[in-house]
């Protein structure tokens, strides 16, 4: 991840590749389907650190 990237931009760059699902990234991060949809949808534009954290957790372990 580029040190001038935001956490937040890393996620939604990250959902925007569709390399996985978003019910994956909802079982493999323990955020909410619903949750992980409402900001992939751009619905939810401030979500919490721990959301965006554990998204980007979930990413930075699955990536290749």
């Amino acid at each position: 991840m580029k040190t001038n990237t935001s956490l937040y931009e890393y996620v939604m760059h990250q959902l925007r590749s569709r390399r996985f699902t978003q019910r994956d990234v909802a079982r493999g991060s323990g955020v909410p389907f619903s949750t992980v949809a409402k900001i992939a949808q751009g619905s939810v534009r401030e979500p919490s650190v721990h959301t965006v954290q554990a998204m980007a957790d979930f990413f930075m372990a699955n990536r290749q």
